[in-house]
């Protein structure tokens, strides 16, 4: 019941923002967005100061009756666009880097390449190394890859765009976990050959 209840509690306080007229959001196609929450994730997209202050008041109101307090440590301003935010400005982090559910957003497009090509690998990487070791079959290692690889990948890639070198790289740990190396891979190349008559 406590997920149940949680996901009740927040949504009187998402309400409660996208009511409010003194907050105003970024406008996409002619509709307005003020947030996005997922779990207890909850991301603002806010269109200037003034609704920023508005808005943390509106968050303490809601603490004092719920007792469900920000995290403020956790609590980061990111600018979107060209304007720059001063952090004496504001109560909370200035950053010029954020993480929105594991995917990176930077002013910067090298660093931004870098950071979502890093999480995404990793990502991977972490699940086929867990799977590893388990001793599975051929069709158990591709199970392993349909049902937890593909996904996450798949996940991340409908967001944002990949560089062909992440696809590569995320082709290559997929190829030596389902064949447990590179040497039975150039060896299945090699039959692949021979059988087509090369």
């Amino acid at each position: 019941m406590s997920p149940l209840l949680f996901i009740l509690a927040l949504e009187i306080l998402t309400c409660l923002i996208r009511q409010d007229r003194n907050i105003k959001g970024i406008t996409i196609n002619d509709e307005e967005i003020k947030l996005t929450a997922v779990a207890d994730d909850l991301t603002c997209f806010l269109q200037d100061k003034d609704s920023y202050y508005q808005l943390f008041k509106s968050l303490e109101v809601f603490a004092r009756h719920s007792g469900l307090w920000v995290n403020s440590g956790k609590t980061e301003l990111f600018a979107i666009g060209s304007k720059r935010l001063l952090q004496e400005e504001f109560n909370h982090i200035v950053v010029k880097s954020i993480k929105i559910l594991g995917i990176y957003f930077d002013y910067l497009k090298t660093s931004r390449k870098k950071a979502i090509f890093d999480i995404i690998f990793q990502s991977v990487q972490k699940t086929l190394n867990m799977w590893k070791w388990r001793g599975l079959t051929l069709l158990g290692n591709i199970q392993i890859v349909k049902t937890f690889v593909i996904p996450r990948f798949m996940s991340k890639v409908s967001l944002i765009p990949v560089s062909d070198d992440l696809i590569k790289e995320i082709n290559k740990l997929i190829y030596i976990f389902i064949w447990h190396g590179n040497d039975k891979i150039k060896r299945t190349a090699l039959v692949n050959n021979i059988e087509d008559g090369g």
